[in-house]
């Protein structure tokens, strides 16, 4: 009778021991199998001057080649390069740096033409050409560039919908950006992002909006020294949105015949507007009279007092609070959040149960609130929390584990729970 109690506690000793090495070592060898094959990024990279062997000496010739989902990355070395460059394919092109990467034509060419969709382009200095950029294209990104010198248009769109224009330095062309209605056929720009971008300096318009285009953002940017409109705005173009803009410095801040927002509301606000003489007798930052648009009967209902400074988050909350207990007890957790700006701020909380807190009341930059919660099942959880500011901009999260301890007699559940085969060997071997 005493050899079978020997024999069955071996037997159960030697499966855990079994089922131990089978959930430890799958874990190591599938992160060694994750860091063996992970996904090659798409497409390939083609380089134009610099040193490198196989270097292209001209932009043109490296699109020629290159394939959609491609990047075509140009040195600053043997800058400027003297092209009509034609992007006619998927491709992101990339310049080393948009200070010192240069493209540049003659007066009567287009120094960059994009007449395909998806493309991605930043880093250059783009100038001297009848257009600095040429856009017939949707789902492209404009960015961190300088479109400088051109006799007509820094940007011009036409056709183009769903496209972002953002962080370039557009000045010293005929206008900063205009949008068109195309000769080639019918499709204005719509649902356009136009964004921090600093426009000046133009011998005309800032931003020209012509004919039927409709559902465009133009926000974040600063629009100042255009020599006839900071923006101007005609013929049936409706639906837009124009907010935290600064218009300083231009003969006419902005002319609009037809209607759209000027503004995001009471608690964001509108433009900042150097011709504004309105007063602000609560100190909300918002002036107490509209700012009337010339040309049509528009108005920014939210006039800003003072320029308008891109808002940055809150910082990730500090967690405080017992990291174990019991299932059926309720704990008491702080949360703390810093918002640089000096605003309110509000959290949500996710206790890691599938419950969750909503977001709560706005308390002060830097106070704390003390919220409770219980968890009613042994485990670990993981409680994330992140802040809000008044104008909507989100922290990243903040993480605290919570472990709610498992009965250490009954430690053995678990295994039986994560293999249910095992329980019923055990049963076997026990009738044996």
């Amino acid at each position: 009778m005493g050899g079978n109690i020997l024999i069955k506690q071996v037997l159960a000793s030697g499966i855990i021991i079994l089922l131990l090495g089978m959930s430890i070592i799958p874990s190591s060898i599938g992160l060694n199998l994750k860091e063996l094959y992970l996904p090659s990024v798409s497409g390939n990279t083609l380089y134009v001057g610099g040193s490198g062997p196989n270097n292209y000496t001209k932009i043109q010739d490296a699109i020629n080649d290159a394939s959609d989902g491609d990047t075509v990355y140009v040195y600053d070395d043997s800058s400027p390069y003297y092209e009509n460059v034609v992007v006619d394919k998927s491709i992101n092109l990339i310049g080393e740096d948009f200070t010192t990467t240069i493209i540049e034509c003659g007066e009567g060419d287009d120094v960059v033409w994009i007449n395909v969709n998806n493309v991605r382009i930043s880093g250059f200095t783009t100038r001297n050409g009848r257009y600095g950029i040429r856009l017939l294209s949707s789902d492209t990104v404009i960015s961190d560039n300088i479109i400088t010198n051109n006799s007509l248009d820094g940007i011009y769109m036409a056709n183009s919908s769903y496209n972002t224009i953002s962080n370039n330095v557009i000045q010293y062309s005929h206008d900063g950006i205009g949008l068109h209605w195309s000769l080639l056929g019918p499709g204005p720009c719509n649902h356009n992002n136009i964004i921090n971008n600093t426009i000046s300096n133009n011998k005309y318009y800032g931003i020209k909006m012509s004919w039927q285009h409709m559902y465009n953002k133009i926000i974040e940017n600063t629009i100042t020294n255009n020599q006839k409109y900071g923006i101007m705005i005609c013929c049936n173009c409706n639906s837009n949105s124009i907010y935290h803009n600064n218009f300083l410095g231009n003969i006419q801040n902005a002319n609009d015949e037809n209607t759209k927002t000027w503004h995001n509301g009471y608690l964001l606000g509108g433009n900042y507007w150097d011709d504004y003489n309105g007063t602000d007798t609560n100190g909300d930052g918002i002036g107490d009279t509209p700012y009337p648009i010339p040309g049509g009967d528009n108005e920014d209902h939210y006039p800003l007092m003072e320029p308008w400074s891109k808002n940055l988050p809150p910082e990730a909350p500090i967690i405080d609070g017992s990291t174990s207990g019991k299932p059926g007890k309720k704990y008491e957790y702080t949360f703390n959040a810093v918002d640089p700006d000096g605003h309110d701020v509000c959290f949500y909380v996710d206790w890691g149960d599938n419950t969750s807190t909503g977001w709560t009341d706005f308390v002060a930059s830097g106070n704390e609130i003390i919220l409770t919660h219980t968890w009613e099942e042994q485990g670990t959880y993981m409680v994330r929390a992140k802040a809000k500011d008044v104008y909507d901009a989100e922290s990243d999260w903040a993480e605290l584990e919570i472990t709610m301890p498992k009965n250490q007699n009954m430690w053995y559940l678990g295994w039986l729970e994560r293999f249910p085969i095992l329980q019923k060997i055990l049963i076997f071997i026990g009738n044996i």
